[in-house]
Formats: C-alpha cells, structure tokens, sequence
C-alpha cells in the first residue's frame, strides 16, 4: 500500500521500506540529521498510513465510553485526548487519540496503521449502542510538522496560529487552498508541532508548501528515534494485549473513576494487588545499543527485557524502553545483555531529554 505522499518521497529519495503492508520511507538524508533537524528547526513526516474512524449518532457517547479508557462525556469541542481499547484482562489491543469534533454527536479516532482493521473489527463487535461508525482511512492523509520552527512554517502556509492553541487541542479550516483542514496540536516526538488531517487529494500540495518554506522531510527511522527520547511507547513493542496501562506508567490515560469500560475490572484488580513490573528508561553507560530482546539483569539474576532501544542522537548514548521488576528502583543499575556483553545502565525516568512539548506526568 502506498500514501497519497509516496511521490514525495520518491522525489525527496526516501528510502522506501516495508512497513506492516506500507510502503514508507525510513530516512532521506539520515536518521540522525533528521532527528536533529526536527528537535532544532522542523521536522515533516507523512502520518498518512495511520487510521481515522469517526463514530457519530445519538449513541456514540455511551458506546464510546464503554470500549476506549478515557471518559468523554463532559469533553468540549477541539479537545484532543489520550485513550486505550482494552481486553478484559486489560491488555492494550491499541493505543489512540480521542477528538471531539461536536460534543455528544460526533468524535474522531486516530488508531495505529497496522491496528486499523482489528480495530475497525472489535468496536463493531461491540457496538451494541447502534453508534455509526465510519472508516475515514482511505481518503484522509496526516502530515506531521514537528518542532521549534513547526508554528511559524504553519502560520506562513495555512495562516493558522499554532502558538495560540492550548496542547492537545485542535482548530478546524473549513475552506481553503489545501481544502478543509484539521490541525491538532499534537504530536509523537515531544518537539511541539502539529499534526495535519486532509483530504489525501490535497496532501502532495501541502507537503511541497511546507517543505519549501524550510519543513526537513523526515522518516519512520527518526520518528522512532524521537518518539524514545521522549519515552513515548510504541505499539507492538512497548506496550500490546500483554501489558496493561498501569504497567506502562499509563496511568494518565485510565479514567478508573468512570462507572465502566472493557477491562476496567482487571485493572482495579491490578491497582489493588499491586504491580510485578513497570516500564522504566534505561541510560547506557557506556558504548553499545541495548535492543528489543535483550535480558536486563541485576545482582546476578534476570529482572526484565528490553522492548524499544537505540542511540539518542541528541545524548550520543544508548537508551532503552525496558519491563523491570518492581524490586529494580529508578537509579539502580542493571546489566544489559547485548550478543556476548554486559552492558551497564542506570534506571532513569523518562523523557531523557528535553522537549518543547513533554506532556509526561509524574510517575505514580
């Protein structure tokens, strides 16, 4: 399968790979120099692969409050908000971003690319509200403009105003060159930005116009790099239907007040018997990459794995994602296996470094 912005890629020479069925660009000019060009001036990335569902019609609050974690019901117009589907072991099936489009009638979900049809599948299954459910996926492109320069190279091309928007919230243009327009102020790489949705007929445009005002198209290599740094999680590797949100130091994202949702019941069971594990940040010492896989051990004996690591190119340093036992503190150090060594690190909290926008909250 291929974006509406595929020609972009090619015309930039993006190296094209294989991602779950997509064929996406994983770097231009070099995982690094685009990393650092979105923490440093601007960063563009094509979103396009990722899923918008819109659930509309007078049962949409009661269905949508009982199949995602968040609660909905009092959330005002243009309010983005973080979710979870759950099983009912309280499994992550997919992680996704709430919005409000008309309060009480009309809501879209932006869901994980490789998820979209499991998750199309599994709201249907559950729909017995009768809500509409509407698979915007196909004719919807997402650009992604990410970093310190993102507001003012936004402004010169759509005449939006990003630094007068609150985080997580999003303004919508009806009309215009670029036909209508929804842009969030969101993003995966806690360099501030936004995120674009359009019509996939009038990416390409858009796309030329942000890149020629100085936006660095950037590719999945970089917005992996990024998205760690900040200790955000990735679907399919730091959190999936093994983890649950407590375990993820999610807890922002559970609204266990809410009189019900689908997995609700275990994770009040898990809060009251206590974790057996947490995903935590691990800083390298010294050189190596600690990887997905690789065993964490401390004193001797095996405390956890690995589920996301690399080189910050901002740190010049390994950093990992990595499942530890409960027991292993933040500053402890633990040994990383990694092929035939024992590499040290230091339990850390994430992000580990800074962003222009960190929304993390306070582990607890």
């Amino acid at each position: 399968m291929r974006t509406p912005l595929f020609q972009e890629h090619v015309r930039f020479h993006g190296r094209i790979v294989d991602f779950h069925g997509w064929e996406m660009p994983v770097w231009y000019s070099g995982i690094r120099e685009e990393h650092l060009a979105t923490r440093t001036s601007a960063g563009i990335f094509d979103a396009s692969h990722m899923g918008e569902i819109f659930v509309k019609g007078p049962s949409c609050v009661p269905f949508l409050e009982r199949v995602q974690t968040r609660s909905i019901e009092k959330m005002p117009r243009h309010k983005v908000c973080y979710s979870f589907f759950l099983n009912e072991r309280g499994g992550i099936i997919d992680d996704l971003t709430v919005y409000c489009v008309e309060p009480g009638e009309r809501y879209m979900l932006c869901v994980n690319a490789s998820n979209t049809g499991k998750d199309l599948a599994w709201l249907s299954s559950h729909n017995g509200e009768g809500a509409d459910i509407d698979d915007a996926s196909t004719g919807t492109a997402l650009i992604a403009l990410q970093g310190p320069d993102a507001s003012r190279i936004l402004n010169s091309v759509t005449g939006i105003d990003l630094d007068g928007m609150k985080a997580y919230t999003f303004a919508c243009v009806p009309t215009g060159p670029y036909g209508e327009l929804m842009v969030s102020k969101t993003g995966y790489t806690g360099a501030g930005g936004a995120e674009i949705f359009l019509a996939s007929g009038h990416a390409p445009k858009l796309w030329e116009e942000l890149t020629a005002r100085g936006a660095v198209p950037c590719g999945l290599g970089a917005r992996d790099t990024l998205r760690l740094e900040m200790g955000f999680p990735l679907h399919g590797n730091d959190i999936d239907e093994t983890t649950t949100p407590l375990e993820a130091y999610l807890n922002f994202a559970v609204d266990l007040a809410k009189p019900s949702f689908i997995g609700k019941d275990a994770l009040a069971r898990q809060r009251e018997e206590g974790l057996s594990r947490r995903l935590v940040g691990l800083l390298l010492e010294g050189r190596g990459v600690p990887r997905q896989g690789c065993a964490c051990e401390k004193d001797g004996v095996r405390v956890g794995i690995v589920t996301s690591g690399s080189v910050s190119p901002v740190l010049g340093v390994g950093i990992a994602l990595a499942y530890l036992d409960k027991g292993v503190a933040e500053g402890d150090e633990v040994d990383v296996a990694v092929r035939d060594r024992a590499l040290k690190a230091r339990v850390v909290h994430p992000p580990f470094t800074g962003g222009a926008l960190c929304i993390i909250p306070k582990r607890t």
